[in-house]
């Protein structure tokens, strides 16, 4: 059972907290293997939608790019940003999210539908920056996250696709610390549109749900196996790409319960 403490720090910001558009920039660091990735999430919000624009960027100071070998063996890669375009949109009233992914090539709107977070929040307290936060946890798609949040900005979102707390999520994690999310930069009096918040989707988009999405990332990722071999194969080289799944993100999927 929550504490009344902790029951008033999340209830009281809520009542006086008014209408406010917010930008908030955060990194996000992925270390699978040896290898560690890092790119940057810049997310809109306001009390009902949020729009998230995903980069693959520097977040270093000296703005490299590129591959270093660590000193321990292990590998960073910093990636160079591109014209690939990746934004999700999010309403606080439905627990969907809508992707839109764009290149030069492709256009697809990805609906990832009816997601389930079952938050628990637990009367655990810290501090970032001059922010009180909250501890909460939750097991998504095979994974338990644990998230920070701030009561002090009742916007209900956070980095990647978790959401529903009574709070801004600040820092985000995998209980294992394989995949993390901080803030960075924080901007409470931005000024955008509300239809900045709303997705635009064209006649020429191709619209899928997110598990059609995977199977036709899988199929892309054979096929370019298959060319790479077809090139080496004069060579006597052989190579398939496989993913481990308890290495990804997301480990398991509603649709294979059944």
């Amino acid at each position: 059972m929550k504490s009344i403490f902790s029951t008033f720090l999340i209830i009281f910001p809520a009542l006086i907290f008014s209408q406010s558009n917010i930008v908030v920039q955060y990194s996000h660091n992925s270390s699978t293997s040896n290898i560690e990735k890092s790119k940057s999430i810049v997310l809109y919000a306001n009390n009902e939608r949020a729009k998230q624009v995903h980069s693959k960027s520097q977040i270093n100071d000296k703005n490299e790019y590129g591959t270093r070998l660590n000193d321990d063996g292990s590998i960073t890669i910093i990636e160079e940003p591109t014209d690939y375009n990746n934004v999700w949109f999010y309403k606080v009233s439905t627990n969907d999210v809508v992707k839109s992914v764009k290149n030069l090539k492709s256009n697809f709107i990805i609906y990832d539908q009816d997601l389930k977070y079952n938050w628990e929040i637990t009367d655990e307290i810290d501090s970032i920056g001059q922010y009180q936060v909250i501890k909460a946890l939750t097991n998504f798609r095979g994974r338990t996250f644990i998230a920070w949040f701030t009561p002090s900005i009742p916007i209900s979102f956070g980095p990647w696709k978790l959401k529903g707390l009574p709070g801004l999520i600040l820092k985000m994690y995998d209980q294992e610390q394989k995949y993390t999310w901080s803030v960075r930069k924080l901007n409470l009096n931005a000024e955008f549109s509300e239809d900045t918040l709303k997705p635009t989707i064209s006649e020429y988009a191709e619209e899928m749900t997110y598990q059609e999405a995977l199977e036709l990332s899988n199929q892309l990722m054979n096929e370019k196996s298959r060319i790479r071999n077809t090139k080496l194969s004069g060579r006597g080289n052989n190579f398939k790409t496989v993913r481990h799944r308890d290495k990804e993100l997301e480990r398991e999927y509603e649709w294979e319960e059944n």
